[in-house]
């Protein structure tokens, strides 16, 4: 028996997928075991190079590239044109001088291991979906007054200290800043918590309609009422918090009849002649100032002061930017639950966020992770799947402050995005290369660089 025959009665021996490569990725020696993974005849594997047989799907991604680049050992997931997943290690062998000759890879079939894997993901996504949801509706009024920033501490205090008793209080703050979920955490932790806490919008009920909404009215008290009448909110409220969101958007009259409503805390009912009594805690809110309004005449002084017992202002998003990532991520494991789907913010969207002015606040930021989870194609959301107006806002804010950031760091940060964009358009390492117009060994080392799968 020759030397190479003793050699190859060996490699075919161990019944191990084992192929050996040139460093140009030319096929000098495969096991038997090799033809089986691969379905293909083993002699016709000899001489063949690896990137054409990946170019024709045979297998991806390639060790021999990663070896030659690296000079080390190497271990990947690597996927065969049937589906398997194969683990694969790349070994380099060297000569006397210490020249790489030789590239000899191994694998071992992990597909069932990968879907068990795989299956386990999923049943801990839902149990983590679960146990959100619960945690979700356990301290659903909280859930909105999420941060750490001095701003929202001082809020989350003062509204503790108010809880205890019934004084009016006036929430103050942009539209958006979660002035309604401040008032239903101050009712959830008051006295009257087993009690009801009825919200009326008093800049979405028309001024002719807004004493009967409030105060009752009896059948047929005026032409299109209910002819058995029907129950105001003030009289619901009764025994718990009568909360008057945009309260600034009164007009005159009404607020002569507001203010009645405080200081009695009774009322007749438009149509009835009986006075009614009901025992409720106010809030109000507003996004004006009430005491510019105060000074146009535009609001009644003595119906401000009534309110503006306990004044609570929320600062906006932007004054308190510590808050946007606890904000973000309670949001999202909020919508990836009540959606069920796997998504995460990538590195950089999740710095752009952290720069943008949210103007609408909470209520923008809420509106635009539900609308990244819903419409983003992979579970890592990257930039691109930012909405237009969004994306033009972040590429503003990065030249204005590109000086921050070094020339190194630019150039990582556009490789980086434009590898993901081909790795997400084209599915094989030369595809990628072709489009870039780089080797198709750079593009597996920068992929393996950025941890791009």
């Amino acid at each position: 028996m020759t030397e190479w025959d003793e050699y190859k009665t060996l490699l075919h021996s161990l019944q191990e997928d084992i192929l050996v490569t040139t460093t140009d990725g030319t096929i000098v020696k495969v096991s038997e075991a090799t033809g089986k993974i691969y379905d293909v005849n083993v002699d016709e594997l000899m001489g063949r190079s690896v990137f054409d047989l990946e170019r024709e799907g045979l297998f991806t991604p390639l060790a021999t590239p990663m070896v030659v680049e690296s000079k080390g050992r190497v271990t990947f997931v690597q996927t065969v044109a049937d589906g398997k997943k194969l683990l694969v290690t790349g070994l380099p062998v060297f000569d006397d001088d210490e020249k790489l000759v030789r590239v000899v890879s191994y694998s071992h079939d992990v597909t069932e291991l990968m879907e068990i894997k795989a299956g386990m993901e999923e049943m801990t996504v839902e149990m983590e979906r679960v146990r959100g949801e619960l945690h979700r509706l356990k301290q659903q009024s909280e859930e909105k007054l999420i941060g750490k920033s001095d701003g929202l501490r001082n809020v989350l205090a003062t509204a503790e200290q108010v809880a205890g008793v019934d004084a009016n209080v006036l929430l103050l703050g942009e539209s958006g800043v979660g002035k309604t979920h401040l008032a239903k955490m101050i009712h959830d932790k008051s006295e009257r918590a087993d009690g009801p806490f009825i919200e009326v919008n008093c800049g979405a009920i028309p001024d002719a309609l807004f004493e009967a909404e409030l105060f009752e009215y009896k059948g047929g008290s005026f032409t299109g009422a209910n002819k058995g009448g029907k129950k105001g909110f003030v009289e619901m409220a009764s025994g718990g918090t009568l909360f008057l969101d945009e309260v600034g958007e009164l007009s005159l009259q009404n607020q002569v009849k507001v203010l009645k409503l405080i200081q009695e805390k009774s009322f007749y009912p438009v149509g009835g002649r009986k006075e009614t009594h009901s025992d409720f805690r106010l809030i109000s809110a507003t996004n004006r100032q009430l005491e510019k309004s105060v000074e146009n005449k535009q609001f009644r002084e003595d119906l401000y002061f009534r309110l503006n017992v306990v004044p609570i202002t929320i600062p906006p998003l932007r004054e308190r930017k510590e808050d946007i990532t606890p904000l973000i991520q309670s949001f999202m494991d909020h919508f990836t639950s009540r959606y069920n789907r796997k998504r995460v913010l990538s590195r950089e969207v999740l710095h752009d966020l952290n720069e943008l002015e949210w103007r609408g606040n909470v209520r923008e930021l809420t509106n635009l992770l539900e609308r990244l989870v819903v419409t983003s194609p992979t579970p890592i959301i990257h930039p691109a799947d930012l909405p237009e107006g969004y994306r033009r806002n972040i590429d503003t804010y990065s030249e204005m402050n590109n000086l921050e950031e070094s020339l190194n760091e630019t150039l990582e940060r556009v490789e980086k995005e434009r590898l993901v964009q081909a790795r997400r358009k084209f599915k094989t390492t030369t595809k990628i290369a072709n489009a870039l117009g780089i080797s198709q060994p750079s593009v597996v080392r920068k992929l393996k660089k950025h941890r791009i799968k």
